[in-house]
């Protein structure tokens, strides 16, 4: 069975290194904070491999990305374009997963 969690944290990470190559100054430091965070909620994600969907993966990093945010004392202004970046790696992600199926 292959592990969901995986492949979908794989899959984002890269479209968001896609998107890295092609950015614009002004969004290298959103897309820096975001590719480490993938890893890390990769890295450190305790969990059953035939027990989890590709869902799994946005929910535990969208909670981790919050928590993420507090720690580091992100501002406003970086939080809502991580989150415009992380929407637009997390839908394209999900429309190339659908097109190899």
């Amino acid at each position: 069975m292959p592990d969901l969690l995986l492949q979908r944290g794989e899959a984002i990470k890269a479209r968001l290194l896609e998107m890295e190559s092609k950015a614009s100054e002004e969004d290298l430091f959103e897309l820096g904070y975001l590719i480490p965070q993938v890893e890390l909620v990769l890295e450190m994600a305790d969990y059953d491999p035939a027990d989890v969907t590709a869902d799994d993966f946005d929910a535990t990093f969208e909670h981790w990305l919050s928590m993420a945010f507090d720690q580091d004392a992100m501002n406003d202004t970086d939080r809502d374009r991580i989150h415009t970046l992380w929407e637009d790696a997390r839908q394209t992600a999900s429309a190339l997963q659908e097109s190899h199926q």
